[in-house]
C-alpha cells in the first residue's frame, strides 16, 4: 500500500511540476511586453535646373513679303519631364557678315503656342533631355527689306517657361 502511495504522490509531484511549468510559460508568453513609437523622417527636394534654347536649323528660309519657322532645340536638365506652355519671341539680330540689313524689315509673331498645346522637353536621361521646336511661321520679312538682307541668317532672342509634368 505504501508503494501504491508513493506513486500516486509521485505522479502528483509530476502532474503539479507540470503544470508550474506550463504556467510559468504561458505567463512569460502573456506576460511579453509590446511598444510602440513614433517620430519624425525626413526627405529634402533638389532644385530645377534652368532650360537652355539653341538655334536650330530652319526648315523654310525667309525672303520679302514672307513668314518663315525659326528653329530651336530645347534642353532640359532636369530629371523631370517639363511643359513649356509657349515661348516668347523678342529681338531679332543678324549676322556679321550682312550689317547692312535693315533688321526693322523683320519683325516676329509672340507669343508661340505651338497651337495652344505647348510642348514637353523630354526629362533628363545621361544627358538632358532635348526637344527640338519649330516655330511656325513665327518670323516675317517687309518687302521694305534692303538687298543686304539677301542670304542673311537671322537670330531671335527667345525665352520660355517650364513646368513639372506627368
Amino acid at each position: 500500500m505504501r508503494i501504491l502511495k508513493l506513486k500516486n504522490n509521485k505522479k502528483r509531484l509530476i502532474t503539479v511540476v507540470s503544470l508550474a511549468i506550463a504556467g510559468s510559460i504561458i505567463g512569460v508568453a502573456i506576460a511579453a511586453w509590446t511598444t510602440g513609437g513614433s517620430g519624425s523622417g525626413q526627405a529634402s527636394a533638389g532644385s530645377a535646373g534652368s532650360m537652355t534654347i539653341s538655334a536650330g536649323t530652319p526648315s523654310s528660309s525667309l525672303y520679302p513679303t514672307a513668314s518663315a519657322d525659326v528653329a530651336a532645340t530645347i534642353s532640359n536638365p532636369n530629371p523631370y519631364k517639363v511643359h513649356v506652355s509657349s515661348v516668347a519671341l523678342g529681338a531679332v539680330s543678324v549676322d556679321g557678315g550682312h550689317s547692312g540689313c535693315n533688321t526693322a524689315s523683320v519683325t516676329v509673331t509672340s507669343p508661340q503656342t505651338n497651337g495652344g498645346s505647348g510642348w514637353d522637353v523630354p526629362a533628363k536621361s545621361g544627358v538632358n533631355g532635348t526637344l527640338d521646336v519649330d516655330l511656325a511661321d513665327a518670323i516675317a520679312m517687309s518687302n521694305a527689306a534692303n538687298d543686304s538682307c539677301q542670304g542673311a541668317t537671322f537670330t531671335v532672342a527667345l525665352s520660355a517657361t517650364g513646368a513639372s509634368t506627368p
